[in-house]
């Protein structure tokens, strides 16, 4: 019996270790498999990252070329004035036909005999103080976001200044 045994343990024992490196070559096709698809995904991402890096340069090559553009044409102090003019006057048009309708029917509630009150809730609405507020932080916020912006990015480190006293100080002779 005993025999039979040895040769039998001794062809067991030879195949252990390739058993065993089997096992690890699983392992590392495994691992190597994982690493792949790690390498892909950060690749993936890194391309994504890429274009969009490439995304905001052209967008901001694109608008200096439209400034400069812009700032290239010289039609003469009258043309260039009506250039500039153009977003102020259709600002200004626009709130006047505002007031001019806002100030009408004001007008007519009053001569209709309503009272002031009930005037006000109809032509101070809540479309009209949304729309007012809107406007109000669009002129006037954007400014301060700028200033905000601004002074966050060029912002550089204060020196602290200490207060100088006037007579030095006693010393022991």
């Amino acid at each position: 019996m005993l025999a039979l045994l040895s040769p039998l343990l001794g062809l067991l024992g030879s195949l252990l270790p390739s058993l065993v490196n089997v096992f690890e070559r699983k392992q590392e096709i495994s691992y190597d498999i994982e690493l792949a698809k790690l390498r892909m995904q950060s690749d993936s991402q890194n391309a994504k990252a890429q274009l969009d890096i490439a995304n905001v340069r052209a967008d901001a090559s694109e608008g200096e070329s439209l400034r400069s553009h812009d700032m290239s044409i010289d039609g003469g102090k009258y043309l260039n004035a009506l250039r500039a003019s153009i977003r102020p006057v259709v600002t200004y048009s626009f709130f006047i036909l505002f007031l001019a309708v806002k100030i009408s029917a004001a007008y007519v509630m009053l001569k209709t005999g309503q009272s002031v009150p009930t005037m006000l809730e109809s032509v101070w609405d809540a479309e009209t103080r949304a729309l007012f507020s809107t406007i109000i932080a669009f002129w006037f916020g954007s400014r301060v976001m700028e200033k905000m912006r601004y002074n966050n990015l060029n912002k550089q480190p204060q020196p602290i200044v200490t207060k100088k006293t006037s007579t030095p100080p006693i010393q022991n002779r």
